[in-house]
């Protein structure tokens, strides 16, 4: 029989055992309970963020303006970048107690020059130019004011009166007509202006054309909405080589930007009958020489790829992974966008609101708002493009490199789930791009262009929702192209395209249509261009 202390011993060591066990246990569950909140945590974080930015890109101005804060001082690139570094753009402001009021000028615009300027005389009566004792007033000078009036749209009728011939008696030798000039719409009763005057306050002042049949309507004018489309839709294929032309023009000076945004169309012939609606792309692509649209029925590379065939040089775009393709043979060179990087962390900054801390968006936006600067500052001083490339490898280079070794630096100790590991990690996918404006003082540091050019169509999207077919978003890309790059060379809008409906008939050449372009009307029609005021009009 065993010694009863052995068996208390033995006991004691057992519960020992087991308490050892349980306490281990216990340990090991508690860690598994935090991994798991801590897993929770993370996710409804992330879920809060989500949420945060949703909010913010719908109802959040869209500005990326970087409020600077006081630590903020742009100290040693700014130090020598020349006498035109340092200037006041402050408005004038006056203390007022509780607020402080900002002053600015008052100045009434000036009224355009070329009016019709018509006088009216406001004299008084004979009774009220006699004196007190017989003096007579007698005049001595006027006193002009001017006020802007408007006659409503002044509308007529063209009459084309053709003079019939024949010789009397001579039935078989026929009669003779003086011919119409050549129209853009030969049967249609529209003539240039009119045409002009449509397609302006469609696609350039985003007025749909079911308001413009209102509009016309209280004129007194029956001008149905589906006879504006049909010419609309015969004008855009008429101006079609001429687009092509732009774009072969815009693709000599080797260096483009490029976006794209969607269109809906409400009838496509390759979806099925019962789903006939379609989700479409209207790509954009802009330099100083002119604005392509182009429409294609998807947001897939190769369309790009087909229109930049024989393109050689830069192409700017914002990163979206269907350029790629584009980039793969070497021969055209991509050039990322500043502005879409900022963008990553600005959207972060407007979700965590103004007292939220976050010491590296705030680190990563001021860095790259002295790039800006510095880019603001090269603008202010009108460099050349070897100026431009200058400055940048002196200012910008030494910025770029400590903006890169920080977000490297940065990006492991983030969570990779977080908004700010994904702006990190974007920003390190697209250096090499978004830095390449460095190489060349041509290049300009955001995809701003594109996203600019692109701007007109989106607003009027807005109003008119959709395009009906594949034929009006093809026409509508030509009319687009034509407005859009008219505005390049300040030409104005309805001048400029009643030219071109006017002329497109009789281009039977390749030199004609050549001299219809943006860029050469510009130069041979200088009437057609927009004034630039620089002194105060005088009358």
């Amino acid at each position: 029989m065993l010694d009863p202390l052995l068996q208390l011993k033995s006991r004691v060591d057992f519960l020992e055992s087991r308490i050892v066990d349980q306490d281990q246990k216990l340990l090991d569950q508690e860690k598994k309970f935090k991994d798991i909140i801590a897993q929770k945590d993370l996710k409804i974080l992330i879920l809060e963020e989500k949420f945060r930015l949703a909010m913010v890109r719908r109802f959040v101005r869209s500005s990326e303006s970087f409020a600077r804060q006081e630590s903020f001082v742009f100290d040693e690139p700014e130090a020598n970048l020349g006498p035109q570094a340092e200037m006041d753009l402050e408005p004038e402001t006056t203390e007022v107690a509780g607020h402080t009021r900002i002053k600015l000028p008052r100045k009434r615009a000036e009224l355009p020059e070329g009016l019709e300027v018509v006088p009216v005389i406001h004299e008084l009566p004979a009774s009220e130019l006699i004196g007190p004792n017989g003096e007579q007033f007698t005049e001595i000078g006027r006193e002009v004011t001017e006020k802007l009036d408007v006659v409503p749209m002044d509308l007529r009728i063209i009459q084309h009166i053709r003079i019939k011939y024949a010789v009397k008696g001579r039935e078989e030798l026929g009669v003779r007509t003086a011919p119409l000039p050549a129209q853009i719409i030969p049967k249609g009763i529209a003539t240039p202006g009119l045409l002009a005057h449509i397609a302006q306050a469609k696609y350039e002042h985003h007025l749909p054309l079911y308001r413009q049949e209102k509009i016309w309507a209280d004129l007194g004018v029956h001008m149905p909405r589906n006879s504006m489309c049909q010419w609309m839709m015969k004008v855009g294929e008429s101006v079609k080589t001429l687009c092509d032309y732009l774009f072969e023009d815009m693709k000599l000076e080797k260096y483009l930007h490029a976006d794209e945004t969607r269109v809906t169309l409400l009838q496509d012939p390759n979806k099925k009958p019962d789903h006939p609606s379609h989700q479409g792309y209207m790509w954009v692509y802009v330099n100083k020489t002119g604005v392509r649209y182009d429409y294609r029925s998807s947001r897939e590379g190769k369309h790009p790829l087909e229109m930049l065939e024989n393109f050689t040089g830069h192409l700017q775009v914002d990163g979206y992974s269907g350029y790629d393709r584009i980039f793969t043979y070497g021969a055209i060179i991509e050039v990322g966008c500043m502005a879409h990087l900022r963008r990553k962390f600005t959207d972060i900054q407007k979700a965590e609101g103004k007292k939220a801390k976050l010491p590296i968006i705030k680190h990563v936006l001021e860095l790259i708002q002295k790039l800006y600067h510095i880019e603001k500052i090269a603008k202010e001083q009108g460099l050349d493009p070897e100026g431009v490339y200058q400055l940048r490898q002196e200012k910008s280079k030494p910025i770029l490199e400590e903006l890169h070794a920080y977000i490297k630096d940065q990006h492991p100790k983030v969570p990779p789930k977080l908004s700010t590991a994904r702006a990190l990690q974007y920003a390190l996918n697209h250096w090499v791009p978004i830095s390449r404006y460095l190489d060349s003082g041509i290049l300009d540091i955001d995809n701003n262009a594109a996203e600019r050019a692109i701007r007109p169509f989106t607003i009027g999207r807005k109003n008119w929702t959709f395009c009906g077919n594949v034929r009006g978003a093809d026409a509508a890309a030509n009319i687009y192209s034509l407005i859009e790059s008219a505005k390049i060379h300040d030409l104005k809008i309805f001048e400029y395209l009643k030219y071109i409906f006017e002329e497109i008939p009789k281009a039977d050449t390749p030199k004609k249509l050549e001299a219809l372009l943006p860029k050469q009307v510009a130069e041979s029609k200088p009437e057609f261009k927009k004034q630039v005021k620089t002194t105060p009009s005088k009358r």
